[in-house]
């Protein structure tokens, strides 16, 4: 049986968070895959803020090892939500 060829990883999404100190938590590895389409990513940026409600939080979305915003332009920040 032939195998299908792997698709090449080329975003990854992470997070951290305030703590109730004030610092910031350890960046969390929340996933990585092929890209399709930025409404896809965008779909798993807000799952991914609803999971820390109340929480002052970062999410760090690499395209191609470039840091994007929410709409997946080059920005080189991490997008920052409250």
């Amino acid at each position: 049986m032939a195998q299908l060829p792997r698709s090449k990883t080329d975003y990854s999404l992470e997070i951290r968070y305030r703590l109730k100190d004030g610092s910031w938590s350890d960046w969390l590895n929340k996933g990585s895959g092929t890209f399709q389409d930025i409404s896809i990513v965008q779909k798993q940026i807000r799952l991914l803020a609803s999971q820390y409600q109340n929480r002052e939080k970062e999410i760090r979305f690499e395209y191609k090892g470039k840091l994007c915003g929410f709409d997946g332009s080059e920005t080189g920040e991490v997008i920052r939500l409250d």
